[in-house]
């Protein structure tokens, strides 16, 4: 007897996991959703880890732009979900900041919106934020978290993201 409950749990779990995988999200249109939001450029990418897991949105999927490197992308479902997509810039668009602050431009300026990028545990995380001041490439400034709005200091990097230090 226990061995037959043992093989319909095991039949139960296989039964889950296959109709579970055919409910996850697709990620291009998540990527295409970000990218529209924001207006990117030719060359510019959405990146969302490829191995991200979210149920299947029913609805059209729903972006805005947190700033000209962030989009939130919402599923409307109840509950849904939301996710913040970074959007990186194409090649020559980070060459072009990188020469402008050599040329003793500051890249960014108070109140301009940033992407906050810190290393935890073998990842990344981003989140918006806005500068409290004003900074070139290397340059160290204060940031308002978008969500928490605590202060953090960090440092510009090339891509116009903003490295938290400690």
């Amino acid at each position: 007897m226990r061995t037959l409950s043992h093989i319909v749990l095991i039949c139960f779990g296989v039964g889950a996991t296959a109709a579970a995988a055919q409910t996850m999200q697709a990620i291009a249109p998540i990527r295409d959703a970000a990218l529209a939001a924001v207006q990117a450029g030719p060359g510019a990418e959405a990146v969302v880890a490829s191995g991200l897991r979210l149920v299947a949105c029913r609805q059209p999927l729903a972006a805005t732009a947190s700033s000209s490197v962030l989009a939130e992308v919402r599923c409307p479902d109840t509950p849904g979900w939301r996710l913040y997509v970074p959007i990186r810039a194409a090649t020559g668009d980070a060459a072009r900041l990188e020469r402008d602050a050599g040329q003793g431009e500051y890249l960014v300026r108070r109140g301009d919106p940033v992407v906050l990028r810190a290393a935890v545990a073998g990842g990344e995380v981003r989140m918006s934020g806005k500068a409290l001041g004003q900074a070139r490439v290397g340059g160290i400034l204060n940031v308002e978290n978008g969500s928490s709005h605590r202060i953090i200091r960090g440092r510009l990097a090339s891509d116009g993201t903003v490295e938290v230090v400690n």
